[in-house]
């Protein structure tokens, strides 16, 4: 149960602070009844309709005159008071007025889409819980209370409504109804906290997105390229899905271009800014929210990614000098055996002289029918060692591979 006020004329803020100590004074006092005695008021028909211990039907009811009737006004010292669980007030939507019961803890719960014809103003309710009531269970971290899930519904549809219904409303009115949440250092990390924020990327700006926006805050692309990523930036950051600290300027032009859909030009004449500070300020929004949305899907690549594998560097069991001598000797102990290897028949097979009888024998011929003394007949040879022939052969297949490149060239 509340109390709604409608307020007429100007509102003074001194007699408001004490309607409402006064209305908690006297549920703190009357609830505790030390010292006082209430009224049991019992039900009108009681008397009359109960008989015998049952309750009469109307048909079966004897019309007689009553007595012990209970009085129609009781004295309020002998009421038990009722359970308050807010205040709230009902008013023309003005700058003024509005910003008068948010400095007083009202928080809206409605407004409405069509105004009023003698003034053009929207009727705006708010709403202030009394969170001090002893049959309440309240948050410390919740300053609104019970209240808060109706007052998150209203941001919500309020802020859906602010590209069509509340297109013209004036964006410093817009800013103190949704009262954004600027400075997220503030707030003390947890796990409700974090998970209000964005998880997945994906769900709203697709890779091409994330290209565009980036050539956007790198300057490779102009701002009309990302106007329908505006939108759905502005809405998250809104809802206070996006962490992003941003001053209270940037904040009202991130309402206008993405939230109202206005163009640069009514900005310009709303905010008295130039263009381009509007625009340098715009693109310094978007690269906030682009490094805290890449962030983001930098954290998602990675979590699909297999684990890393940790390399242990284990110092060697040799040093340097002691694995250079040990490779030294190896060599030596290779060399070593090479030149004591009995020759082979196949090394010699390579040198043999094949069909030369006929030339060995014009060789001693020549000599005399005698070998000579240093036992060396020297023979030409009508044959090239396979060495030779192979490598031959490489080079001649080197130079076709190099003609067929030229020919593909």
């Amino acid at each position: 149960m509340g109390v709604m006020l409608l307020m007429k004329g100007r509102v003074h803020e001194l007699g408001l602070h004490k309607l409402q100590r006064s209305t908690l004074v006297q549920i703190k006092c009357l609830t505790s009844e030390e010292g006082l005695n209430f009224q049991k008021v019992s039900p009108r028909w009681n008397d009359a309709r109960v008989q015998r211990g049952r309750v009469v039907p109307l048909l079966e009811e004897n019309i007689k005159p009553r007595t012990e009737l209970p009085h129609l006004l009781v004295h309020l010292r002998a009421r038990r008071p009722e359970n308050l669980h807010y205040i709230g007030v009902s008013f023309g939507l003005t700058l003024h007025l509005f910003r008068f019961w948010r400095r007083l803890k009202f928080a809206p719960f409605y407004i409405s889409q069509i105004p009023i014809n003698v003034t053009g103003e929207h009727s705006c309710m708010v709403l202030k819980p009394l969170l001090n009531n002893y049959d309440i269970k309240v948050d410390g971290s919740n300053q609104w209370g019970f209240y808060n899930p109706f007052y998150q519904d209203f941001r919500q549809r309020f802020i859906r409504l602010l590209a069509s219904t509340f297109r013209g409303m004036e964006f410093k009115l817009a800013m103190s109804i949704l009262d954004p949440k600027i400075n997220f250092q503030e707030q003390v990390p947890s796990k409700s906290a974090s998970d209000k924020f964005v998880g997945s990327v994906g769900q709203y700006l697709s890779p091409h997105d994330m290209k565009r926006l980036k050539a956007y805050v790198d300057n490779f692309a102009d701002f009309h390229m990302i106007l329908d990523l505006s939108p759905v930036l502005a809405r998250l950051y809104f809802e206070e899905k996006l962490p992003v600290k941003l001053s209270y300027a940037q904040a009202s032009v991130l309402l206008c271009t993405g939230l109202q859909n206005q163009n640069i030009l009514y900005i310009v004449g709303q905010m008295k800014l130039e263009r381009q500070q509007l625009l340098s300020e715009f693109r310094k929004i978007m690269k906030l929210l682009y490094n805290y949305v890449n962030g983001l899907a930098s954290k998602e690549i990675e979590s699909t990614l297999p684990p890393k594998k940790e390399i242990v560097m284990e110092p060697h069991s040799l040093s340097v000098v002691e694995h250079l001598r040990d490779a030294a000797k190896q060599v030596e102990d290779d060399m070593i055996s090479k030149a004591e290897a009995p020759i082979t028949p196949e090394l010699l097979q390579r040198y043999v002289i094949v069909d030369g009888d006929s030339d060995f024998e014009t060789a001693l011929q020549n000599n005399g029918g005698r070998i000579p003394s240093g036992g060396l007949i020297n023979i030409k040879s009508s044959s090239k060692p396979e060495k030779v022939k192979s490598n031959n052969k490489r080079s001649k297949d080197h130079n076709k591979h190099k003609l067929s490149k030229r020919r593909r060239i």
